[in-house]
């Protein structure tokens, strides 16, 4: 009897917890019945196996399975106080957040209601690790040989090593760098380095003008004797051309003569005029003028 008992029992156990699933399910007048989804909220009960739900609005969530018929507040996220949602999007099914602006931190774990702004790494510290939305900055200290020059610098650099030659003239700290200067020992190699670079260019120079002229004259060489070459073909002596061009030169323009009538004139005589009293003309470039006697050819019949 007692071992019926115990099957009985584990088997009504069973039932109850295989139709009734606590997470999504709820006991109601010995029945099983549904919840709503997270992101809803339930309007009535009055169905039990099929209830009606419905979303939560913008600015409320709901994270888990409900018979609540209301939706739970997202918090507020002041601007004015440095915070912001944790997330930018529409979130209806699980608590979003406030969370502190970029440069800022909360100071409580569970509720964000104050932000601090992060520390600031001055000149001779480093940022050993950097802020977050919940943690502060945490600044170190440059070691010896290190420094750094401005705020939040992600690391501190090594001092100047001063190279052979040259001597420290002011050491380095934490915010400044060493700084070197040239020694009697660089300043002479300074000189021989620049009298050598001298040398060299004086060299280079008087290689090139050599080389320029001899080029140059090799080539005025090679023209004089072609054209002593041309000369020779054509069997003309320059000497004598020349001379010839300078008699041409001065030699003075002759002008072409006019013919100058110097004849005289004559005047009328017996001797020189005809029958009729005409003057007889004179031929230029004859020396004797012959008269000649007009008759007149009249025949009387």
């Amino acid at each position: 009897m007692r071992t019926v008992f115990v099957i009985y029992l584990l088997v009504t156990l069973l039932q109850f917890v295989l139709c009734c699933e606590e997470l999504t399910h709820y006991r109601k007048n010995d029945k099983c019945c549904k919840k709503c989804g997270p992101g809803k909220r339930m309007l009535l009960d009055d169905n039990c196996e099929d209830p009606r739900c419905q979303d939560c609005q913008i600015g409320e969530y709901q994270s888990g399975y409900t018979t609540n018929t209301k939706c739970e507040r997202q918090p507020s996220c002041d601007p004015n106080l440095h915070l912001k949602p944790q997330e930018d999007k529409l979130i209806i099914t699980k608590l979003n957040k406030c969370v502190c602006e970029d440069g800022y931190y909360c100071t409580q774990d569970d509720d964000c209601s104050t932000c601090v702004e992060h520390s600031v790494c001055k000149p001779g510290q480093r940022v050993a690790k950097k802020g977050s939305p919940d943690s502060d900055t945490v600044c170190e200290a440059c070691k010896n040989g290190t420094f750094s020059t401005h705020d939040s610098a992600d690391t501190c650099k090594e001092w100047t090593k001063c190279e052979p030659g040259y001597d420290e003239s002011s050491p380095g700290s934490s915010t400044s760098d060493r700084s070197c200067i040239m020694g009697a020992r660089g300043n002479s190699r300074v000189v021989i380095i620049g009298v050598l670079v001298a040398v060299l260019v004086l060299a280079v120079f008087l290689f090139l003008g050599v080389f320029f002229y001899k080029s140059k004259r090799n080539k005025g060489w090679e023209e004089f004797t072609q054209v002593k070459q041309d000369i020779a073909c054509l069997n003309i002596t320059p000497v004598h051309q020349e001379e010839a061009d300078v008699e041409r030169a001065d030699r003075p323009l002759q002008q072409p003569e006019e013919d100058i009538d110097s004849s005289i004139p004559v005047s009328p005589t017996p001797s020189n005029m005809t029958e009729n009293g005409n003057v007889v003309d004179q031929e230029h470039g004859k020396e004797h003028i012959i008269s000649s006697t007009e008759s007149n050819a009249y025949s009387y019949s």
